[in-house]
Order: structure tokens, then sequence, then C-alpha cells
């Protein structure tokens, strides 16, 4: 019986390996003033992602150059992140791509504005449906003035101040 153990513990390992103990989203959201746009990008685990698209999907997602990638992840990232508006999830930002470094999967979207976004209602409910415990952290600048918000299972909502 200990055999069959250590065989499948042994069969494993390389799955375990990839896992991580927490699954997050680091977003940044940079005013520029030159191009008078907010440049958004998104930082997810790679694996994780792939899990959140295979589930939204309905079928196997793994990234890969393409117009089927760019079509599942632009539409999973609209329903995902917006601002509200009566309580509604609105996209006024255009999708540029994403780009793969190492384990990590980059996305990469612009909000063509110059208001400031004080007072808008976002939503970040990123990879909420895979995982029970995802926190998604996001960043928010314009000059010299930065804040940071915490989207999570309690709150996936956030007024800009």
């Amino acid at each position: 019986m200990k055999k069959g153990f250590f065989f499948l513990l042994l069969l494993a390992l390389p799955v375990l390996g990839n896992m991580h103990p927490f699954h997050s989203s680091m977003g940044e959201c940079i005013y520029n003033p030159k191009e008078k746009v907010w440049e958004i990008s998104i930082r997810l685990f790679q694996d994780d992602l792939e899990l959140g698209l295979s589930a939204y999907s309905g079928r196997r997602f793994i990234f890969q150059e393409g117009p089927r990638t760019d079509k599942i992840l632009e539409s999973y990232l609209r329903k995902h992140v917006g601002i509200l508006v009566n309580q509604k999830l609105t996209t006024p930002y255009r999708y540029l791509g994403w780009e793969a470094v190492k384990d990590v999967i980059w996305v990469y979207v612009e909000l063509p504005t110059e208001q400031p976004l004080k007072g808008m209602n976002w939503e970040n409910s990123l990879l909420a449906e895979t995982f029970p415990d995802q926190t998604n952290l996001f960043h928010v600048a314009r000059g010299d003035q930065k804040r940071s918000y915490l989207f999570q299972s309690n709150q996936w909502n956030h007024v800009f101040e």
C-alpha cells in the first residue's frame, strides 16, 4: 500500500509544483496626459486564467496567438471588469491585447477620456467564480495622486476616490 501511495504522489508532483497557495491579480490604471487615455494593465497567473477561461468558454483553454484567444479573453474581461452604471456593468474601454511573460499573462486595455475616475463605481471580479479566495488588487494613478483598491469576495465593487 505504501508503494502505491508514493507512486501516486510522484505522479502528482508536476501538478502540485505548479499550484500556488493564493489566487490574485494585480492591475494598474495610469493616466497618460499626452495621449489623453487611462492605460490599464492587468497581471494574472496563466494557469489560473486558463482554468477560468476554460470554465467560461466551456472547453479547455490554452493561451496561444490567434483571434480565438483574443475573442474569449476580451469577452471574459468585459464580463468582469468595468464601470457600474445603474447596477449594470459597462466597458467603455478598448481592448488592446495580451502578452505572456513566464507564468503570467498581461492584459492591456485603455479608457479614452481626460475625465478623472473619481466617483466611478468599478467592478473587478476576475476569476471570482473559479477561486473562492481570489483577490484583485488595482492601483490607480494620475500625476502624483495614487490610490489602491482591493477587490475580493466581500467587495467586488469600489467607488474610486
